[in-house]
C-alpha cells in the first residue's frame, strides 16, 4: 500500500492541481448569442442596440434586443436573476435604493442632457420657480422621469403637492406645451428628438431653461456633468440659442452582469467605440466610451481593455 500510495500520490496531486488551474484560469468558449434590454421603438437606446447588433454580427455574435420602457426597467431586469438578459443601457442616477453588487459597467457611452422648455414672459433660472405649475416629466419607468423627480425634490417639489407632475413625454409633451395645456416639459433621450427640440425653439413664447446652478447640481449629484451649449450652436443664421446655455447631463452606461464572458466584453467595447467615438455638439472625438465609475464599478475585463486593449 505504501508503494502504491507513493506511485499514485503524485499523480493524484497533479490531477487535482490541473483541475484547479482549469477551473481558475480557463474560461469556456464565449456564447454565440447575448441579450440586451434597450428601450422603446425609435428611442436612442433601441437605435444604438440595432447598431451594436450589426457590428457584433461581423464576429458571429447574435444580439437579441428586448424593448423596454427605459433605464429603470433595464436596471430592474439586469438585477433580477430570473430574467434572461446579459446587458442593458442605464442612465446615471437610477441605482438609488437598488442593490447592484452583481452588476458591472463596461463604460460610459454618451451624455444624455436634460432640456427643459417652458412658457413664461420672463426667464426662469431656478427649478424652484416651477412650484405650483403643470410639468410634463416623462413616462413611467423612463430615465427622464427619474431624473426630473430627483431634481425637483431637491428644490422642494414632490408628487402629491400643489405642482402637477404629468406622465407626458416627447411629441405629446411638446404639443401640450404649445397648446398652453402645461407650463413646462422635461425632455431627454428619445423624448428630446431634433424635430421636437427644433419645433419648440421656434415657437414664440417658449423658452429653454438655462441651468445657471449647473455646477451646484454636479457637486450634489456626482453622476451629472455640466455642459455648455455655445451661442449659435443650433442655428448660426438665426443665432440659436442667442446666448451660451448651461445644461446638466447624466451619462448612459452599458451595464452587464458580472459573469459576462471577457471576449464578449471586448467585442461590446469595440462596438461602443465605433458607435460613440465620434464628435457631436456636446462631446469631443474619442471622449466615449470611457471607464467612468459612477454607481457601478468598472468590470475587471473592461478596465483591462481600456488599459491595454483586446486580450
Amino acid at each position: 500500500w505504501r508503494d502504491l500510495a507513493m506511485t499514485l500520490g503524485p499523480i493524484l496531486l497533479l490531477s487535482i492541481a490541473g483541475i484547479w488551474v482549469a477551473i481558475r484560469f480557463v474560461r469556456p468558449a464565449p456564447p454565440n448569442s447575448i441579450t440586451i434590454t434597450s428601450g422603446l421603438g425609435g428611442s436612442i437606446f433601441r437605435n444604438t442596440a440595432e447598431k451594436y447588433r450589426s457590428i457584433l454580427a461581423r464576429n458571429g455574435i447574435r444580439l437579441q434586443i428586448l424593448p423596454s420602457k427605459g433605464s429603470l426597467e433595464n436596471l430592474q431586469r439586469l438585477n433580477d436573476p430570473s430574467f434572461h438578459v446579459d446587458i442593458g443601457f442605464v442612465q446615471g442616477g437610477m441605482a438609488d435604493d437598488i442593490r447592484v453588487e452583481r452588476l458591472v459597467s463596461l463604460g460610459s457611452l454618451f451624455y444624455e442632457p436634460l432640456a427643459i422648455f417652458y412658457r413664461s414672459e420672463k426667464p426662469v433660472d431656478r427649478l424652484a420657480q416651477f412650484s405650483g405649475k403643470r410639468l410634463a416629466i416623462g413616462a413611467e419607468g423612463s430615465g427622464t422621469r427619474a431624473l426630473a423627480l430627483t431634481l425637483l425634490k431637491a428644490n422642494g417639489i414632490e408628487p402629491g403637492g400643489r405642482t402637477a407632475l404629468l406622465n407626458l413625454s416627447g411629441e405629446d409633451a411638446a404639443r401640450a406645451l404649445t397648446e398652453h395645456k402645461i407650463d413646462a416639459a422635461f425632455l431627454a433621450g428619445h423624448s428630446a428628438t431634433p424635430p421636437v427640440m427644433r419645433g419648440l425653439l421656434q415657437t414664440p413664447g417658449i423658452r429653454i431653461f438655462n441651468f445657471l446652478q449647473a455646477e451646484a447640481y454636479t457637486r450634489r449629484f456626482r453622476y451629472l456633468t455640466r455642459l455648455e451649449l455655445p451661442m449659435g450652436t443650433l442655428d448660426l443664421g438665426k443665432n440659436s440659442p442667442d446666448r451660451t446655455l448651461f445644461l446638466i447631463a447624466p451619462t448612459v452606461e452599458l451595464v452587464a452582469r458580472d459573469n459576462l464572458h471577457p471576449a464578449i466584453s471586448d467585442l461590446l467595447i469595440e462596438a461602443a467605440r465605433e458607435v460613440h467615438g465620434g464628435a457631436t455638439l456636446l462631446q469631443h472625438t474619442g471622449e466615449f466610451p470611457a471607464p467612468l465609475e459612477h454607481e457601478f464599478r468598472i468590470s475587471n475585463d473592461a478596465a483591462r481593455y481600456y488599459k491595454s486593449g483586446k486580450s
